[in-house]
């Protein structure tokens, strides 16, 4: 079973889900760079991954193999029976250079097979997550994947990130307020900041206290507070979809994670 890869610019992510303990074989070639995130257990198996050594390992849960372009992973595994899968993280190493190379330093990461990094599996484990949803948020999404290629690239934040300007906050806000009721990409709030996608996230929340999803997110409930303390306002569900949210099952799980309340209860005790 594969869930539908996902696709963001210079990124892509898939999951699949293995239903069989047959024996299998696999191979990719290097076209990106490659990271997995792997939560399986094998009855046997074998990785190789070019300048490295030919890798066994039974026991994979939790954790992660890189390759960067240009070089092959392949090998063969008998899965345990029962549930095993793997998330697979895919990005062009231009895209990750154009994002970064203004303000940070990349090294040049070797590859590793079935490695253990909190961090990292920590960010990988969200983009499993969003991969396996029916409803992603693009912002969310565009955020996560340019966490992880900082992760892999072993890329260090200066030790002052740059903050912005009066007036590049106040152009974001007023973008943001202007396109609630439409999804929102980092790629826009970053050219409307006349930054980068990865200078602008940093910068933002630097300056903010908060990511740029988190900010989105808060202005879509702040308008929707409004529009239910109104006696005769819209309908909930056109509250929803009014303030940017995929779907009303989407507007109730945020808005209670934020105000601790659903739509309906903070409307009756405003009306």
């Amino acid at each position: 079973m594969s869930f539908e890869p996902r696709s963001w610019r210079g990124f892509r992510a898939e999951r699949i889900v293995l239903e069989s303990d047959e024996p299998y074989e696999f191979r990719t070639l290097g076209e990106t760079h490659y990271l997995a995130l792997h939560d399986m257990r094998l009855d046997d198996g074998e990785l190789h991954i070019d300048g490295l050594s030919p890798v066994r390992r039974t026991d994979l849960r939790d954790t992660l193999t890189y390759a960067p372009r240009g070089c092959t992973v392949a090998g063969w595994a008998k899965p345990r029976r029962g549930r095993n899968s793997f998330t697979a993280f895919y990005f062009e190493p231009e895209e990750a250079a154009d994002e970064l190379h203004e303000r940070y330093t990349r090294s040049n990461p070797r590859p590793f097979a079935y490695a253990r990094n909190a961090n990292l599996a920590a960010t990988m484990t969200k983009i499993k997550d969003i991969v396996s949803l029916p409803d992603i948020d693009s912002l969310y999404a565009e955020a996560l994947c340019l966490t992880a290629a900082i992760e892999i690239l072993g890329v260090q934040q200066p030790s002052a990130p740059g903050q912005l300007t009066k007036a590049q906050v106040d152009r974001v806000s007023e973008y943001v307020d202007a396109h609630l009721h439409e999804p929102i990409t980092l790629d826009e709030l970053a050219g409307v900041a006349g930054l980068s996608r990865s200078h602008f996230s940093r910068a933002f929340k630097a300056t903010t206290g908060q990511g740029p999803y988190r900010f989105v997110t808060n202005r879509r409930i702040d308008r929707a507070r409004a529009l239910l303390a109104l006696r005769h306002g819209p309908g909930i569900a056109a509250i929803g979809q009014a303030v940017g949210f995929a779907n009303a099952g989407v507007f109730r799980r945020a808005f209670l994670q934020s105000v601790g309340m659903t739509p309906q209860q903070y409307r009756k005790e405003r009306c």
